[in-house]
């Protein structure tokens, strides 16, 4: 197999990559240091090293508020240097360490300061981060589900959409994601984890209990599916860019998605990732109903197909809705500006209701 061409690469994901909070410019930058897909790692590693130099200088000057916003920029350059860099396991992991690390130096100053909120899964800990909207009392609470390739700190800035409308966020590590990824494959059954962030949650007085709702971007979107569908305790749910089948869409993923699901799925071979991504289906996750679901969806969704959001819709009933984006392309990256408090809104409303 012929290597990933780099820089085509990157220009296909630089929605993504702003949209969570890369700056252009290092974005720019590290388009030109690339030469093939091996200089992926390190380009990105270098930014992330840049950022992180400068908010050691930020520190020692006293600007404590600027050194995080700059932590939180290398923790995101230090993920995406291995999101799908799962060929070279020390880079994966190395990046990861440091993606984790200055994602919680960050955390403290940062607005809505986060805490690391550890979830007892099985005989490990899913690690998570808890952040609060300044009001106080119980408020509605949203766990946000990253993706195949995703991990918790990429979706910092979304949580912040949900926050700003007085809504508290937890996010995890699931099984085969960020920090997890190391002890625990991909899991298909996303509604056992969903389980236990909630045993979690139920427990702290900043969240209402009779107002938690799930939103998932990707993968993400598909596991958002499942928790409304089957987790108690979940009032609404949101997908943006899920998927109703993982099998179904196995045709249509490029081969860096792929062998990320391989290795993710600790699968021998791809003729056994291709087994695998079809169990990761709703069909095994019939809804019980009473759970407003909304779908948004891309129609230039690359990976998983208009079809596929039009069923996941139909699967909630007459609880699901469904809204197709004509120039959306996958999550919907380059139209969040409107897409992510739009679907905000919408949750809000459901938890209100």
């Amino acid at each position: 197999m012929s290597q990933p061409d780099a820089v085509a690469q990157l220009e296909h994901l630089v929605h993504r990559f702003v949209s969570n909070g890369v700056p252009l410019a290092d974005v720019e930058q590290i388009r030109s240091d690339l030469t093939d897909w091996s200089s992926w790692n390190q380009a990105w590693q270098r930014s992330g090293d840049a950022r992180m130099a400068e908010a050691e200088a930020a520190d020692r000057a006293g600007a404590h508020q600027t050194a995080a916003e700059l932590r939180l920029v290398a923790a995101l350059e230090f993920h995406f240097g291995k999101f799908l860099f799962v060929h070279d396991v020390v880079a994966l992991r190395r990046g990861t360490e440091r993606a984790a690390g200055a994602y919680r130096r960050a955390l403290v100053r940062l607005p809505w300061p986060g805490r690391v909120l550890d979830v007892p899964y099985r005989d490990r800990t899913l690690p998570g981060v808890f952040r609060t909207p300044a009001a106080g009392g119980p408020a509605p609470t949203v766990l946000l589900v990253p993706g195949l390739d995703a991990a918790k700190e990429e979706l910092h800035l979304l949580s912040e959409v949900f926050l700003r409308r007085g809504m508290a966020t937890m996010v995890v590590d699931g099984p085969g994601q960020g920090e997890s990824e190391f002890d625990l494959p991909l899991t298909a059954e996303w509604e056992e984890v969903a389980e236990a962030v909630l045993d979690v949650l139920r427990g702290r007085h900043e969240v209402d209990r009779a107002r938690v709702g799930v939103v998932g971007v990707s993968l993400g979107g598909h596991y958002a599916a499942r928790t409304a569908a089957r987790a108690d305790g979940i009032r609404a749910g949101v997908s943006l860019g899920g998927c109703y089948s993982m099998g179904e869409s196995w045709p249509h993923l490029k081969h860096l998605s792929r062998d990320a699901f391989r290795v993710r799925t600790r699968s021998s071979d791809m003729d056994a990732a291709s087994a695998e991504a079809d169990r990761f289906t709703l069909a095994s996750a019939p809804a019980r109903g009473g759970v407003p679901f909304l779908v948004v969806h891309g129609e230039r969704d690359r990976l998983f197909d208009t079809e596929q959001a039009e069923r996941m819709a139909k699967h909630f009933g007459p609880d699901g809705e469904l809204t197709l984006e004509p120039d959306g392309n996958h999550v919907l990256h380059n139209i969040g500006y409107r897409i992510r408090p739009a679907a905000a809104d919408w949750l809000r409303a459901r938890l209100d209701g």
